[in-house]
C-alpha cells in the first residue's frame, strides 16, 4: 500500500502500461453502467466528452448562486432554530442540506427539505426520491422502487427542457439541440448517469461538513484559528464567494486534513491487473488489485499522528501556523479524488462548497457542541455500505457585531 502502487494501478497511462481494468463491483444487472459505474474505458470516455464542460471553471462559476441559495437557507434556518435549547441534530440538517443542493445542481428539482424541515419526507421517507440513503436498512431494500423514481424524475426534467432555472448535469447530456430521447435505452442511459452524479454530488458533501464540524469542534484552538482566519478576511457576509475565498490557507488546510481524517470511501477501488509491475512486484493477469484510500491516509509510515486531526500538515512552510514536526509526512501519498483518467470529475464543486459552507456558517456563527462530541471517530463512526454517524447536536449562536455606523 504505497504511493508508487496507487499509481501503478489507477494512472497507467503515465507510465505507458496496459490499463487496469475497473471490475465489475458497481454492476447492478441494469444493463446500462452509465458514468461513474463503467468499466468500459471506451464508453466512459464516451461519456465523458460530454459531461466534462459541465464540470469546467466556468460552468462550475454559473452553478455558485445555487450554491450559495442553499447554504444562504440554511444559515437563515440555523438563526432560527439553531440557538434555541440543545441547538439542532447536525447530521440530520446536513443530509437536507445536501439534498435539496444535490436535486437541484442535477435535475434543477427542488426537494425543500430544510424549508419545510422535512415533514413529509418523515412521513414518506419515499416521497423524497432518493430518500433510501438515510432511512433504515429495511427501506435500503427498496432500490428498485428508488430507480423507479429516479426515472420517473427524470422524464419529468425531460419534458421540462429549456425552461430550467439554471444549468443542471442534464443539460450536457441533452443539451436544447439534441434529440429527445425515445427508446428504453437512452432513458436508461440518461437515468444512470444522473443517478451516479446526483450520489457523487449528495453523499460526500455531507459526510465532509459533517466530519469537519465533528473534528472542529473536538480541537477549540483549531475552531479558533479557522473563525479568526474567516472573520478577519470578510466585513461582510456577501462579501465571501469562491474567488475570495482563494487566499485562505487555514480554511484550505482544514478541509484537506478532514478529506484525509474522513476519507468518504473506506474500500478499496478494484481493479483487475493486465499482467503487471506494481511498485516492483509482478502482478499477473486477471488479479484484482486494489488500494484503500481510507487506510493509506492513515498510514503513519506517511503522516504523523496518522489518527488525529492535524491541519497543519496542509500549511505553507512560510504560514505562521505551519508546524515543522509534520515536516516528513508524505502529502504526496494522499490522494483524496484519486487518480488518473478515473479521478473524481467533480472535485473542484465539491472544494467549492465545502468551503463556502465553512465560511459562510463560521462567519455567522459561534458554534457550541451540545452532546456528542464525547464520541470517537476511530470507536464510534461505523460503515455499513454507507458511514454511520452518531448523533451530534450543536448550537449554533449568531455573532454580535458592532456597527462601524
Amino acid at each position: 500500500m504505497t504511493p508508487e502502487a496507487t499509481l501503478d494501478i489507477y494512472n497507467t497511462a503515465v507510465k505507458g502500461h496496459e490499463t487496469f481494468l475497473k471490475t465489475d463491483l458497481m454492476d447492478f444487472g441494469m444493463g446500462d453502467k452509465g458514468f461513474i459505474w463503467e468499466s468500459d474505458p471506451a464508453k466512459r470516455r464516451e461519456v465523458a466528452k460530454k459531461l466534462l464542460p459541465a464540470f469546467s471553471t466556468k460552468a462550475i462559476k454559473a452553478k455558485e448562486p445555487t450554491v450559495h441559495k442553499y447554504i444562504d437557507l440554511f444559515v437563515n434556518k440555523m438563526t432560527e432554530l439553531g440557538c434555541k435549547g440543545d441547538g439542532v441534530e447536525i447530521n440530520e440538517w446536513l443530509r437536507w442540506f445536501a439534498m435539496d443542493l444535490s436535486t437541484d445542481l442535477a435535475y434543477n428539482r427542488e426537494m425543500h427539505h430544510m424549508r419545510d424541515v422535512s415533514q413529509v419526507l418523515k412521513k414518506f421517507p419515499l416521497l423524497s426520491i432518493f430518500s433510501v440513503f438515510f432511512v433504515s436498512p429495511k427501506v435500503l431494500l427498496s432500490f428498485l422502487k428508488v430507480l423507479k423514481l429516479n426515472g420517473e424524475e427524470i422524464q419529468k426534467r425531460i419534458d421540462n427542457r429549456g425552461n430550467t432555472k439554471h444549468p443542471d448535469f442534464v443539460d450536457f447530456m441533452l443539451p436544447l439541440d439534441a434529440t429527445t430521447p425515445t427508446t428504453k435505452k437512452q432513458k436508461v442511459h440518461l437515468e444512470q448517469v444522473s443517478f451516479q452524479l446526483f450520489i457523487a454530488g449528495y453523499d460526500p458533501i455531507q459526510i465532509t461538513l459533517n466530519s469537519v464540524i465533528f473534528f472542529l469542534l473536538k480541537e477549540p484552538e483549531t475552531y479558533a484559528k479557522l473563525v479568526k482566519e474567516i472573520r478577519e478576511a470578510f466585513q461582510d457576509y456577501n462579501d465571501i464567494n469562491s474567488d475570495s475565498l482563494v487566499g485562505l490557507k487555514f480554511l484550505h488546510a482544514c478541509v484537506q486534513e478532514t478529506l484525509r481524517v474522513h476519507v468518504a470511501g473506506v474500500s478499496g477501488l478494484p481493479r483487475i491487473s493486465p499482467g503487471a509491475m506494481v511498485d516492483g512486484v509482478y502482478v499477473p493477469k486477471g488479479v484484482v488489485c486494489q488500494i484503500s484510500t481510507f487506510s493509506a491516509a492513515r498510514n503513519p509510515s506517511y503522516f504523523r499522528d496518522s489518527t488525529e486531526f492535524r491541519p497543519q500538515r496542509w500549511l505553507p512552510l512560510d504560514h505562521p501556523e505551519y508546524d515543522s514536526r509534520y515536516a516528513k509526512d508524505n502529502l504526496k501519498s494522499f490522494f483524496p479524488f484519486g487518480v488518473g483518467p478515473r479521478m473524481c470529475t467533480g472535485r473542484e464543486i465539491a472544494w467549492q462548497q465545502t468551503k463556502l459552507f465553512l465560511a459562510k456558517v463560521l462567519w455567522s456563527f459561534d458554534l457550541e457542541g451540545v452532546r456528542g462530541l464525547e464520541k470517537d471517530f476511530n470507536k464510534d463512526f461505523r460503515v455499513h455500505v454507507m458511514w454511520y454517524r452518531p448523533e451530534l447536536w450543536v448550537r449554533f449562536v449568531p455573532v454580535e457585531r458592532v456597527s462601524s455606523g
